[in-house]
């Protein structure tokens, strides 16, 4: 896992905005809906509506990508990973065309080729397929511990992912029979340089051009084939990069009750892997992660430590941090109150829900990084739910990318006034202790609505207004109700 460095985040000029569209047909509980990601993305509605599912396939698209082009040492990866010279064998066995081209030129000393456009999108597509159909599929597998079509809505045949980043458009669907996705691609190859040349320096090949055979033309070929795709495996690894994605599931609290022994659990999934290949793990992959993320915590400050510190301070009055009797030995997460040290499960549930919030933002969070959290305002009572949406936005500030589920409508009101406040002057905001602040195009609110034959939810964009901001009308309907059940128990109650 990747080590921060240490030093304090300056805000960025200019935030950059997200480029990432999912839309989703029959998925879970969710029988339609799109999500477009801002930098604060907000997932809100009923519980087992669908919000975690979201969350998760967001995750395991940047979890794919970093599997993909760019594979985590981790050793505690809970994915058996082929080699990237196993990926481009497989992608070239799918290219006949392109040998097949390849051939057809003589060869010299210098070879310069202009790749032709059809060959090139080919080439893409290939890619892109093979990146969808293993290691899309591994991850989700993983993340969601079941198979594919058992994500399939209930009472239908087939769920369509539909998946817009960076001007590339592709869409997944699976049928409940099915064996494997069905993918279609449509690819932006503008300005790609589909010029490549080759310059040989190998005497061998310079001095025996004229007489080579033609086994060992093929052959020549056969490596230049394996550059020319490992070319365009890196320009679409620069132009579909996926910010790095942290995961912090629910129930944070019991887990770091029972880390030791869950740890112990994956140890020993692990080392039984090569016989259940094809059985799912039994524990979602975002909690295998987490637990994982924690027992590997490295002990460098991170960018981000300050903004943790002050929030904790605020929050928890004291600070919590991790201790090894050995290297590489289980960690103990402790909470340190003036001068009382006290072991994380002796703690309120308070303090154990936000520790592993802390700890990643202290030591592995960075700008640039995606970090989801499921109901952030667990266990806090409301002027700390305030204070957790102004560290939500203090992160938007420092270029994090954030996405949470919640129920809270304090949460919610909070990040309202802090967009509401883009608008005071930057002296003013300094003046009234209103520094926190959001732009409206850095927060997207979307709510799950249950369809109206109650077998699905359908996902919806929260209206925003320039003076209200995002419309609460969710947790109004809530506050509407309480009200007229209190008015008609009153009316009822004896003069």
């Amino acid at each position: 896992m990747r080590k921060s460095k240490s030093k304090t985040p300056k805000a960025p000029k200019t935030i950059k905005k997200p480029d990432l569209t999912i839309e989703v047909k029959n998925f879970g509980p969710i029988s339609k809906g799109t999500v477009s990601l801002k930098n604060l993305t907000v997932l809100i509605g009923p519980n087992n509506s669908g919000k975690s599912y979201i969350a998760m396939l967001v995750h395991a698209l940047a979890e794919s990508y970093y599997q993909r082009f760019e594979p985590s040492t981790s050793t505690l990866s809970i994915l058996r990973r082929m080699s990237a010279s196993d990926d481009l064998q497989i992608i070239e066995k799918n290219l006949p065309e392109l040998k097949k081209w390849f051939n057809s030129i003589p060869p010299s000393i210098i070879e310069k080729f202009d790749i032709p456009e059809e060959i090139s999108r080919k080439i893409i597509d290939e890619i892109y397929k093979y990146y969808y159909e293993h290691h899309l599929k591994d991850r989700i597998e993983a993340i969601y511990a079941c198979q594919q079509t058992e994500l399939i809505r209930i009472n239908e045949n087939s769920f369509k992912i539909k998946i817009t980043h960076n001007g590339n458009v592709s869409e997944l669907s699976l049928k409940r029979n099915g064996k494997a996705m069905k993918i279609n691609n449509t690819l932006n190859i503008d300005n790609i340089n589909l010029e490549i040349t080759y310059h040989h320096t190998n005497d061998e090949y310079i001095n025996n051009l004229s007489s080579m055979t033609k086994h060992q033309i093929e052959e020549s070929r056969h490596f230049m084939i394996k550059d020319t795709i490992e070319y365009y495996n890196k320009l679409i690894a620069e132009r579909s990069k996926i910010p790095y994605s942290y995961y912090l599931p629910a129930s944070r609290t019991g887990i770091l009750q029972c880390f030791r022994t869950f740890l112990v659990n994956i140890v020993n999934n692990l080392s039984f892997s090569s016989t259940r290949k094809n059985e799912p793990d039994s524990m979602q992959g975002v909690v295998v992660q987490f637990i994982s993320d924690i027992y590997q915590m490295p002990d460098k400050k991170g960018p981000l430590y300050d903004i943790a510190s002050e929030f904790e301070q605020d929050v928890i009055m004291g600070e919590i941090f991790m201790k090894r009797l050995l290297p590489g030995s289980i960690p103990e997460i402790l909470y340190r109150f003036n001068e009382t040290v006290i072991p994380i499960h002796r703690t309120s549930s308070t303090v154990s829900e936000l520790a592993p919030i802390i700890l990643y933002l202290k030591y592995y969070i960075e700008p640039g990084d995606i970090m989801i959290i499921e109901e952030p305002e667990a266990h806090l009572n409301p002027q700390n739910q305030r204070l957790m949406a102004k560290l939500l936005v203090r992160l938007i500030r420092a270029g994090v990318y954030v996405i949470i589920t919640t129920h809270s409508e304090y949460l919610f009101e909070q990040l309202n006034n802090c967009r509401l406040s883009s608008k005071v002057p930057k002296e003013k905001r300094k003046d009234s202790d209103i520094e926190d602040f959001i732009l409206p195009d850095e927060i997207g609110a979307f709510v799950f609505h249950q369809d109206k034959n109650k077998s699905g939810y359908h996902i919806s964009k929260i209206d925003y207004d320039e003076d209200d901001g995002i419309s609460d009308e969710e947790f109004f309907k809530v506050t509407e109700s309480l009200y007229d059940e209190t008015m008609k128990i009153k009316d009822l109650i004896p003069d």
